[in-house]
């Protein structure tokens, strides 16, 4: 697994303009989102989950051809 997708990404991948949308997303708190940086890798737990639900719009394969570049 791979630390890849930032909360922006994340965000504008799945058409979320508040940190409250990506909360409910993932059945957490908005306070627990908005301690993520925008820029810095969400947390695995999460990258996971977001894989397991898009796999089209989160392939593992995109993170690992992005680091190695």
């Amino acid at each position: 697994m791979t630390d890849f997708w930032s909360k922006r990404q994340v965000r504008a991948r799945l058409g979320f303009q508040t940190d409250a949308e990506l909360a409910q997303f993932f059945g957490i708190t908005r306070s627990a989102v908005s301690q993520w940086p925008q820029e810095a890798p969400i947390p695995p737990l999460r990258q996971f989950i977001l894989h397991q639900r898009h796999p089209d719009l989160f392939p593992w394969a995109e993170a690992s051809e992005e680091e190695s570049s």
